[in-house]
């Protein structure tokens, strides 16, 4: 107890980095009950972390499980209640998130697993940045351990399941799926599977397009079967960012002030602009925006000029498929190339005769018009109307092409930039396109966020009215939902005037069409009752400029008072219908009214009574009344034009911001991609490097080798020469030791020239036991002795048996020259006791010279073989 004691009194830094895991565990849970109950995030007990950063690295790496749990406890209480973003990229900056990945998500226990992307899922959701935690993850993909890896790519799972691609983008796992479906380890595969399925609830087919090309046949299967079953499902984002969350509150608030200011009746009189994206409306989320632009003019066919030109029509079909094949493969084409002629190209197919070429070119367009998005404006012209002329073909495939051609196109356009070539559409002659433009037009109206102005509503009713008539039923139905259409934005008194000449049934039809029609144009009613609900703060201080004492006045103000409630009433059915909130009507109006009518009582009033019956101010009531007015709106009207300058002028510099964004993005690309292939060089040239080095060392070992052979080679001739020295000695003792006898041994010599001499060692036993089988050594006995000594070993390749024999005869005879004389000596004395006849004459000096003239001949060629030898080796 009194251990335990010391340890709780010792400092929570000390505690933490105890080498007792009890200390370190209880250390651990008092932190985290300590941040559970903490008042905000600035509280004390959030200080010594903020300060010390390592403390946390140390829980998580505790190398006791159990205590190392608790410590992810105390990390994940500590971002919940006390985290925000410089405390998340200083833990980056020291290596605390890669820490954890690396021990958590490897972890075996299920608890320190899910706390571990627990804690990832909460620095992700306080950063507002999911690239923070992927960069950290990706590395450990390519770790040895199958464990580590699976639990990497659960953490991205669930990161992207969580914050989906709107936040996490997916640019940097995409690179690293094809390797992890290849991976040995089948848990792997199964959570790679899952992650890729959630990537595809966001990037739909343009995942399969980068992807699939990298995989398996098998694979691929298995992934489209997978894919089918979630196609069609909205991605949600399940999990907001701090950011998100302040966004979100700070909407919330403005709503209630909103709603608390009309309860009150004191609506605000401030001018409310509508911000370039309705607020509570969020982008719409395309999965093309993930991928790197590509450079599609180049992969284009070198010849495809000349092919789309020519008279077979199977010929341009081909070149169109393979056109077709690369922009889908590279959606998302660089937006600075020119694409003129290509859209030329595509132009000059729309008009011909084969529906397989149309159908083809339509399909290129869709897919450039959705990669080049606001860059395609510029080419617009080029294939509007041409896409139009031909939907009078009836084709089912082909018209769906031209649709989806059509709707492409215009969602990367506005209402204005389509509607000139599609009112000379619905002015063709032919039928059919009458209805698919007509029909085209009202997609364009029930998607368009922009309400058409009054120019082009004219323009447009100018047309549609006409086709109200038109011969053919599926003509006027297709005006008919059009108008109606067009009605649910403009509403109905805005249309009533164009329809006046329209009989009754195809009114009821169009008002049938305007109750059932959906649209996404967002009327901001704040900023239409702006205006309007100033005019009481300024009516109200007229009555104090005209509250003077005048007769007259008094008089007409009585008179007035009782033509008030018909007024009254009028303002309210007109304002009725402009959907204004009829509590602060009353007031706007009784307030107004004062202003207008005394002038037309005076009229009513001095008829006839002269000029006795005027006053003399009345003149002056009017101008007084209606200056200020018509100022205060001058000024209204002037302020709302500058803001609406300066929004004009911000959109601008946010798309001049965002094109040099883009920029530079394309330049960190491209210095991205040269610096992979500097590095690629570079590895080719260590390799190089390594691979001469290797080849140095074998030349050096080389030369190594034969240096010795060299060696070798010199004492073996060294070793030549002396036995040449020795048997010159020999032959000289054995001169010496011939007796005036020798001649009587010459034909024992003579007879037994053929034999082979014995050994050293059986020299001598010879010589002792048989007498008469001692024979003299012969020039061909020599020779072949010699012929054993040769550098090159000829004879010991030819018979490779003999080696071992060879090699203990020669050491026997030729290292001890002494003996060979000795030897020598003792034969001479043998045979000249027991053989006195076998010493020969004069012949005996002749062969002796010949043998010697043999010898030193071989020698001399072993000597310019091992020349030779050397010269061809150097």
């Amino acid at each position: 107890m009194s251990d335990q004691q010391d340890f709780s009194a010792l400092p929570l830094e000390e505690r933490i980095g105890h080498k007792v895991w009890k200390v370190r565990l209880e250390a651990y849970e008092q932190a985290a009950s300590k941040f559970s109950n903490s008042r905000n995030d600035h509280d004390e007990c959030f200080r010594i972390f903020n300060e010390q950063g390592d403390l946390l690295k140390k829980a998580v790496t505790d190398s006791n499980v159990v205590a190392q749990e608790s410590g992810l406890l105390m990390l994940l209480q500590y971002l919940k209640f006390g985290g925000n973003v410089s405390n998340v990229f200083k833990f980056k900056n020291i290596g605390l998130i890669s820490v954890l990945v690396e021990k958590g998500l490897s972890s075996s226990r299920a608890g320190t697993k899910s706390k571990t992307i627990e804690c990832l899922l909460y620095i992700v959701e306080i950063s507002s940045n999911g690239e923070l935690v992927v960069e950290d993850i990706l590395p450990f993909l390519d770790n040895r351990l199958p464990k580590l890896v699976s639990g990497c790519v659960t953490g991205l799972h669930a990161i992207v399941e969580n914050f989906g691609c709107k936040v996490v983008q997916p640019n940097l796992i995409l690179p690293k799926l094809p390797k992890l479906f290849a991976h040995a380890d089948r848990n792997v595969r199964a959570e790679t599977t899952k992650l890729t399925i959630e990537l595809s609830k966001w990037m739909g087919d343009a995942l399969e397009n980068v992807l699939f090309p990298e995989l398996k046949p098998v694979q691929q299967k298995d992934l489209a079967k997978a894919f089918t079953d979630v196609k069609g499902q909205i991605p949600e984002q399940i999990r907001l960012t701090r950011k998100q969350q302040i966004e979100i509150e700070k909407q919330k608030q403005h709503m209630a002030d909103e709603e608390a200011r009309l309860a009150t009746g004191n609506p605000s009189n401030d001018i409310e602009m509508e911000d370039a994206e309705p607020s509570g409306q969020q982008a719409a989320f395309d999965p093309i925006d993930l991928l790197e632009p590509v450079d599609v003019i180049s992969k284009l066919p070198s010849d495809l000029s000349n092919r789309i030109s020519s008279t077979k029509w199977k010929e341009r079909k081909e070149v169109l498929e393979e056109v077709y094949q690369i922009l889908k493969k590279f959606v998302k084409p660089a937006p600075k190339d020119d694409y003129t002629d290509l859209f030329r190209i595509f132009s000059k197919c729309s008009k011909d005769a084969n529906i397989q070429v149309v159908q083809l070119a339509a399909n290129c367009v869709e897919i450039l018009a959705k990669g080049l998005k606001g860059d395609f404006q510029k080419y617009r012209h080029l294939v509007l109307a041409p896409i139009i002329e031909r939907t009078k073909e009836k084709k089912a495939s082909l018209a769906e092409a031209l649709s989806n051609a059509l709707d492409a196109i215009f969602a990367v356009c506005s209402l204005s930039d389509i509607l000139e070539d599609t009112l000379n559409g619905m002015k063709h002659k032919t039928p059919q396109v009458k209805i698919s433009t007509t029909n085209y037009l009202k997609r364009c109206l029930a998607s368009t966020t922009i309400c058409p102005t009054g120019n082009e509503i004219n323009q447009i009713m100018s047309v549609s009215v006409k086709l109200l008539g038109d011969s053919q039923e599926p003509v006027r139905q297709a005006a008919t939902e059009m108008i109606g259409t067009l009605m649910k934005i403009t509403g109905e008194r805005e249309l009533n005037g164009f329809l006046e000449e329209v009989d009754d049934n195809r009114k009821l039809k169009v008002r049938k069409v305007f109750e059932e029609a959906k649209i996404n144009v967002k009327m901001n009613s704040s900023s239409m009752n702006a205006p309007q609900t100033k005019r009481p703060n300024i009516a109200a201080s007229e009555p104090a400029r005209l509250s003077k004492p005048k007769s007259s006045i008094s008089s007409i103000s009585n008179t007035t008072k009782r033509s008030t409630p018909s007024s009254t009433s009028t303002n309210l059915k007109g304002n009725n219908n402009l959907g204004l909130n009829s509590s602060t009507i009353p007031s706007k109006r009784g307030a107004t009214s004062p202003a207008k009518r005394p002038d037309e009582m005076l009229k009513a009033s001095t008829i006839g009574r002269g000029l006795t019956g005027r006053s003399l101010t009345n003149s002056s009531v009017p101008s007084s009344n209606a200056k200020p007015e018509t100022v205060t709106n001058q000024k209204d009207k002037e302020e709302l034009e500058a803001l609406r300058r300066d929004k004009r002028n911000w959109l601008e510099k946010n798309k001049e911001l965002s094109r040099r964004n883009e920029t530079l993005e394309h330049d960190n690309h491209n210095l991205k991609n040269e610096n992979s292939s500097l590095l690629a060089r570079l590895e080719n040239v260590v390799k190089e490097n390594s691979n001469t080095l290797l080849m140095l060392k074998q030349k050096d070992s080389q030369i190594n080798r034969s240096s010795s052979d060299l060696e070798n080679a010199k004492l073996k001739i060294r070793d030549l020469e002396q036995t040449i020295e020795m048997m010159k000695l020999q032959q000289k003792s054995y001169v010496s030791a011939q007796s005036p006898q020798i001649g009587s041994y010459g034909g024992i010599f003579h007879n037994n020239s053929t034999t082979s001499p014995p050994s050293n060692s059986d020299t001598s036993t010879t010589l002792g036991s048989t007498p008469a089988s001692q024979t003299r050594v012969n020039s061909g006995e020599l020779s072949n002795r010699v012929n054993r000594l040769s550098i090159d070993g000829t004879t010991q390749k030819e018979n490779p048996e003999s080696t071992y024999k060879f090699s203990s005869i020669s050491r026997s005879r030729f290292t001890s020259p002494q003996r060979m004389v000795d030897n020598t000596n003792t034969f001479s004395n043998h045979a000249g006791k027991e053989h006195p006849d076998i010493l020969s004459d004069d012949d005996s000096w002749r062969r002796a010279a010949e043998v010697t003239t043999q010898l030193k001949a071989r020698i001399e060629k072993m000597k310019a073989r091992s020349r030779s030898g050397l010269s061809n080796f150097q």
